[in-house]
């Protein structure tokens, strides 16, 4: 009889857990593990480029750990500093890619995948995140050129540009096109600035005395920029773009010059016996060649790869060439010839081109190095 009643209490027990393990006399209930997921959760529908874009894991159960994945062209994970990371509940995808032959920012797609362990298991998620494009419209592109030309004093001839007219200027006015799939359009164009970068590529910068040759070098190819100096690596201020369809003037000038006193440098001393009839100016040779890009730059990418947040609108080359003879007969305004000659301007072509602009440090402005050095007499 008393066995019968522990029978009954058992089956009672596994009808009550729905089966189980006997301990005893008794069944214990039988718990099964909870199947382990993850999803991925965005904060906006579509990213910007350039601009960190919020991701976030959700596990289920919690208490494993995350481990991120991500490819698509130019797409990467960080963190909310800025940091490579592919670890941890939350990231940032960072994705800037531009099209730097059309000169634009191109839509693009990132694939980001998630694996999340946890000590019931593993699961793994994926989502296909749109980076929206940027277009730009660009117009007024004619480059002006006015003169290289011979100025006169009393105390020498400078090589340069007419007085009031830059030898090279330019004003083109680009309009920003934010994507309509853009979540935030305002603060994405304001993410974006325009300007010029230029590089100087030759430079042939020379004056000969009857007994001394004056040269002066710079190293070469060299960033150029005009003072007072604007950011890294821009050559002149760049301007902020304040919203989509805003529209912005990047002027654009340069006046090359190169200058030579009409007396010999080299001062007669024993140790330097010019003959003091014989120290007069008689050539002079002035040759830079340049290439310019207008360019917007992604001011955040900028903050995590500098070298490569530009999109490459247009670019052209030029240059500005007068190599004169000195006769110190003549009265001053008259000594040298020819007097002008105009700078070679190139088309304008679309996108970056074949050259490549120097984006470090030194400037050209500030590495000139003059060297004055005695030379066979001539005539």
């Amino acid at each position: 009889m008393v066995a019968n009643k522990v029978d009954e209490a058992s089956a009672d027990t596994q009808k009550e857990f729905g089966g189980g393990k006997t301990v005893g006399a008794v069944t214990a209930p039988c718990f099964a593990k909870k199947a382990v997921k993850v999803k991925i959760v965005t904060m906006q529908p579509v990213a910007c480029p350039g601009h960190k874009f919020d991701i976030r894991a959700v596990g289920d159960p919690l208490g494993g750990t995350y481990k991120w994945t991500v490819s698509g062209v130019g797409a990467s994970l960080v963190d909310i500093a800025g940091n490579p990371t592919n670890a941890g509940t939350r990231v940032f995808l960072l994705s800037f890619r531009p099209n730097n032959k059309k000169g634009k920012i191109p839509s693009r797609r990132a694939r980001v995948s998630v694996t999340y362990t946890h000590p019931n298991g593993t699961a793994q998620a994926t989502k296909r995140i749109k980076i929206h494009a940027i277009n730009f419209s660009i117009r007024k592109t004619k480059v002006k050129r006015g003169w290289t030309q011979a100025t006169e004093n009393f105390g020498g001839v400078n090589l340069t540009n007419s007085p009031g007219k830059a030898s090279m200027a330019t004003d083109p006015q680009i309009q920003i096109l934010v994507g309509n799939a853009c979540p935030r359009k305002v603060d994405c164009a304001r993410n974006h600035r325009v300007g010029w970068l230029q590089t100087v590529r030759t430079n042939d910068r020379r004056a000969r005395y009857r007994h001394t040759r004056l040269n002066v070098t710079v190293p070469l190819p060299i960033r150029d920029a005009m003072p007072p100096y604007p950011p890294i690596p821009f050559y002149g201020p760049p301007t902020q773009f304040t919203g989509d369809k805003n529209k912005q003037t990047a002027h654009h000038e340069d006046s090359p010059g190169q200058a030579a006193t009409w007396l010999d440098p080299r001062v007669p001393s024993p140790a330097n016996p010019i003959p003091v009839g014989q120290r007069q100016l008689r050539r002079m040779w002035f040759t830079n060649s340049f290439t310019g890009w207008l360019v917007v730059q992604n001011l955040e990418w900028s903050a995590h790869d500098l070298n490569h947040s530009f999109v490459f609108l247009k670019h052209f080359d030029w240059r500005v060439r007068l190599n004169v003879q000195v006769k110190m007969a003549n009265p001053v305004a008259n000594r040298v010839h020819p007097r002008r000659r105009r700078p070679t301007i190139g088309a304008v072509q679309n996108g970056k081109g074949p050259r490549n602009p120097v984006l470090t440090a030194p400037i050209a402005n500030t590495s000139a190095v003059v060297n004055i050095n005695a030379a066979p007499a001539i005539p």
